[in-house]
């Protein structure tokens, strides 16, 4: 009995433990089968569509998988494809939704940009000017890798396109500082990055896409525009700069750990003939980007057109065999899953049964204080966006506004307006594409992301939304 004691406690310290991440997927994954058990056998939520009960039990199976990441986030992705098109909870094209996206193009040239940076030594060049313009000490670095995620957010109009130029250079930097792969340092600059170019990026209307799907709807829907200045100073002043700053704060504090290498010494060398030329492939990419409104060529077909400039023959930085042998290719699958989830929830009827609950619950509670309402419309946008990613969300929430708006006695444009704290504030990485793009380039865990992403939704619940509420009734919004 004590032998038998003894290797039980071996076991449980040693690494094949059941750790909480994998107890968590664990029960995760049986209660997406106890669900699927009971659509198949007609025992369960009575009265519901059949379709949507079985994409249900997918969604919770494939969510489970992605918060604990038990196995690579791709995997998940295309876990999640493999039974989606198995048990035809949707149609091809929609389940495969992702592959036929903008977004998968941008991925892909963004990893060619980000890998022909680092081979032909600008990367190198980049990261020591950023460590010139640092403050001493692992806290000066990671506000100056968030400051220029920032000022990028006002100049590039796609999350991913940024992201795609400042992850490659985060990693670098931690490499040039001495932080090794898997490292609380290197994890730290990388989701500075991933977080910097996304999170505050929602407070800049032209600057992320649900943004956009949010505005254009509600013009589309109920005659309702947006100013870029109006959207800036109701959002910016309290969500954009105090997400940067927990961003930095909660990384520095999650993650710090002193360079191994304080200062490096920078050569004022000439730039070689391959960094000029992608120099200036960068800058007729990022030009394109800006002008997107003026000459009509997606971001993403910019983007793809610069990775194959990068690997053509004598105008090019590196050889084409290294698009098939050294660009690694999971961030593609990954996102592409992330895309069709959100696809399947919506096409499923999940996120529309969602929404009318919700809005039945609102009509039954009878809120009369203005911060009691405020307050629900978070926690509904927060709920949506958990089972739909932000992406998804506004095409769910924006449709629902005017019954909202009837619920709760507010303009429709309160209600569409208390969306945005709801994509800012998030509290799991795979909400947020760019910034799973940003955890694949660097090769993050989800762990890692996850107790960061925790207490930052944490403090946003508690400080930023009630602050932000307040600058909005200064405003007069929410009154």
């Amino acid at each position: 009995m004590a032998k038998l004691l003894a290797g039980r406690r071996r076991w449980l310290a040693g690494p094949n433990r059941l750790k909480p991440a994998n107890l968590v997927a664990l029960l995760t994954t049986m209660a997406g089968i106890v669900i699927l058990t009971g659509a198949l056998n007609d025992t369960l939520l009575s009265g519901s569509d059949h379709a949507m009960i079985v994409a249900l039990s997918v969604v919770v199976f494939t969510l489970g998988l992605w918060i604990t990441g038990v196995v690579p986030e791709f995997f998940t992705s295309l876990l999640f494809l493999f039974l989606s098109a198995l048990l035809a909870i949707a149609p091809p094209e929609v389940v495969f939704s992702g592959f036929q996206s903008g977004a998968l193009w941008m991925i892909f040239g963004g990893l060619v940009i980000g890998h022909s940076v680092t081979q032909c030594g600008l990367g190198d060049r980049l990261v020591n000017r950023l460590l010139a313009l640092s403050a001493p000490g692992y806290l000066g670095v990671l506000t100056t890798v968030a400051l220029a995620g920032l000022a990028l957010s006002f100049m590039i109009p796609t999350a991913i396109g940024r992201v795609v130029l400042m992850a490659p250079i985060a990693v670098h930097l931690a490499k040039q500082l001495g932080f090794e792969p898997g490292s609380r340092g290197q994890a730290g600059l990388v989701l500075t990055a991933g977080m910097s170019t996304s999170l505050p990026a929602f407070t800049i209307l032209p600057s992320n896409v649900p943004n956009l799907v949010m505005s254009g709807s509600a013009e589309g829907l109920y005659g309702i525009s947006f100013t870029y200045g109006q959207y800036l100073l109701l959002n910016f002043p309290i969500l954009g700069v105090f997400s940067l700053i927990s961003t930095i704060g909660l990384n520095w504090w999650f993650f710090r750990e002193p360079p191994k290498r304080q200062t490096i010494s920078i050569e004022p060398k000439p730039l070689t003939g391959s960094q000029l030329r992608l120099s200036g492939i960068l800058g007729v990419t990022i030009l394109l980007w800006v002008t997107d409104s003026w000459h009509g060529i997606a971001p993403a077909w910019v983007a793809l057109g610069a990775a194959l400039i990068c690997a053509l023959p004598v105008i090019g930085v590196i050889p084409v065999s290294d698009l098939p042998q050294k660009i690694n290719i999971a961030p593609i699958f990954f996102v592409s899953g992330v895309i069709g989830f959100g696809a399947v929830v919506f096409h499923s009827g999940i996120s529309a049964w969602a929404g009318e609950y919700l809005v039945a619950m609102f009509h039954e509670a009878n809120l009369s204080s203005n911060t009691a309402i405020f307050a629900s419309l978070a926690a509904i946008g927060s709920l949506v966006a958990v089972c739909t990613t932000v992406p998804t969300a506004p095409g769910v929430m924006t449709p629902l506004a005017g019954q909202l708006a009837e619920a709760t006695g507010w303009p429709v444009e309160w209600v569409l307006m208390a969306q945005v704290p709801t994509w800012i504030l998030v509290p799991f990485p795979y909400l947020v594409p760019p910034l799973l793009l940003t955890m694949s380039i660097g090769r993050i865990p989800s762990a890692q992301a996850v107790r960061l992403l925790f207490a930052y939704f944490a403090i946003g619940v508690t400080v930023l939304a009630p602050l932000h509420f307040l600058w909005a009734r200064s405003l007069g919004f929410f009154l």
